[in-house]
Formats: structure tokens, sequence, C-alpha cells
């Protein structure tokens, strides 16, 4: 029978949450054919032995091992030469799909060639946690002041655009892996939708160290993308505002002791303001 979907999930090490996630793409409300493209991209946890044990509820279910461990954008990109569908979605093994998921997707590609949903935040997170990332319905611009876009954690694109694009940059490992992908495609002439009824329960880092990390991640990949899209339109980042920020995290440190959570958020900018000078000194641009 023929594919009208195929789901490619990249997974490393992910036995801790990879159940509840299959769990719901097992109930998904979808009448169309899908199939569901797992790619082990080196894990060491027993995540395949997990996921062998839902071919009976997942009966299109096709797993595919990278032992490399190459980042996400490799593990997307081989699933997506794997996959057999003309319309290929992308979710996480953290996160935990509504029921709906991928029919309100599949409805949103009958319109758009690229189509992102809507990331619902505070049902699996403490709630210190949420406010280092606050929910927010719609695309994401993430404060660049440049093109809108979805998260790999909840989107979906025709084939045709994986395939004018030559897929995912595999040089974007640590962040901005998605922003980097979706600006391409808007550049090359895909139209971007929003799909609000996509709902797609996002797990963020459980931890302080965690979140810092990953902001530092996220900072230091900045750069990358400044380099890659200054000259499409993306605006520098100048040293003016680039100092309201470290401004900003010093005003804030009197108000630090009685806040948990204004503790949460001021680790992860800080990270973040960090990382952007490591990327700078490393991609050898200024993006402060």
């Amino acid at each position: 029978m023929p594919v009208d979907v195929s789901v490619v999930l990249p997974v490393r090490n992910g036995a801790a949450t990879l159940d509840s996630q299959l769990a719901a793409l097992a109930a998904q409300t979808f009448r169309g054919a899908w199939e569901l493209v797992l790619v082990d991209n080196g894990s060491t946890d027993g995540t395949r032995r997990l996921a062998e044990r839902w071919r009976d509820r997942l009966p299109r279910l096709r797993m595919h091992a990278e032992p490399g461990g190459r980042g996400a954008n490799h593990a997307r990109n081989a699933g997506c030469r794997l996959a057999a569908g003309d319309r290929i979605a992308f979710c996480d093994h953290d996160d935990i799909a509504d029921p709906g998921w991928l029919a309100a997707l599949a409805r949103g590609l009958d319109e758009h060639p690229a189509v992102g949903g809507f990331l619902e935040r505070e049902s699996l997170n403490d709630p210190r946690v949420v406010a280092t990332r606050p929910q927010r319905a719609g695309l994401r611009d993430g404060g660049f002041g440049f093109l809108p876009y979805p998260l790999t954690a909840n989107c979906a694109v025709h084939r045709a655009v994986w395939d004018r694009l030559g897929g995912f940059d595999e040089a974007f490992r640590y962040g901005s892996d998605d922003v980097e992908f979706f600006w391409r495609a808007q550049l090359s002439g895909f139209a971007l939708g929003y799909v609000p009824d996509a709902v797609m329960h996002y797990r963020l880092r459980p931890d302080l160290p965690r979140m810092a990390r990953q902001y530092y991640d996220y900072g230091r990949s900045h750069p990358m993308l400044f380099r890659a899209f200054g000259a499409a339109g993306m605006p520098s980042s100048r040293w003016r505002s680039g100092g309201r920020s470290w401004l900003g995290l010093a005003a804030a440190l009197p108000g630090l002791p009685g806040s948990r959570r204004a503790r949460a958020v001021w680790v992860t900018r800080a990270a973040m303001c960090c990382g952007r000078v490591a990327g700078s000194a490393r991609h050898r641009v200024l993006y402060l």
C-alpha cells in the first residue's frame, strides 16, 4: 500500500522517554497510510530493543541504525532518504504527540509546502523550567528579527522541499538546525504555514545545568546563522544590542536570590550570551 506520510524520528539514548512517544504515535487518528521511520543515532542504552517491542502496534515501523552519532540532522537526512511518503513529518523521542497531531499536519500540507505545529510546554515541565522558554503560539522568530521557523520537534514538509534544499545542513549539530533549514526553504520560495491543531507536548531540559548547556549551544550556533544569512537580510547583533544583553544580566543580579524562576532565566540567558561569544570567535564573525 502506498504511504501518504512518513514520520521521521531521530533518537539517541532515548530509552527513558521513547515509550511515551511511541504510544502517542500508535494512537494517532490519521486515517491515511503512514509509516514511522525511526533512526537510531548511535544509542547505547537499549533504545533499539525497546522500539522493537512496538512492531505489533506500529506495523509500518521501520528502523535504521546510524552508529556514528553524527547529530540529529544527519539522522533526519538518513530517515528522509529511506522515507516512502511524498510528505514527511518530524518529531522527537522525548515529546508526546497529541492524537490528532499527524492528521493536522497532513491537512496543513494540503495548503503549504512546509508547516509547523503548536508546542505545548506546560504539561510535561516544571514551571521554573517553562519560565526559561515561555508558552507561545504561532511560529517562532527567535528574536533574530528575520524569518519565522518551526522546530523540528513538530513540523512537516513535502519531499520536494527536502529534495530541493539537499536536506538538512549537517554542520548545524548543536543548535539552530531547524532555523537554518526553514530559513533556507523560505528563501528558496517555499511558503511556510502554521497549524495550531497539530499539538506536540514538548519536554524541556529538566534541570538547570542541562538547560544552561542547551542555551550555550544555541548561542554558539547563532554566529553560524549570521554567517550563512547575513547577506540575505538577517540583522547583525551589534555591540550596542549585545551590551544591552550583558547590562541586563548585570542589572538583574540583585533580584536573583529571592526567586528560583528568575535565577533559571538569568542562567540560561547568560549561557546563551557566552555561547555567542564562543561562536563568534570560532566562526570569525561578530554576533553578540
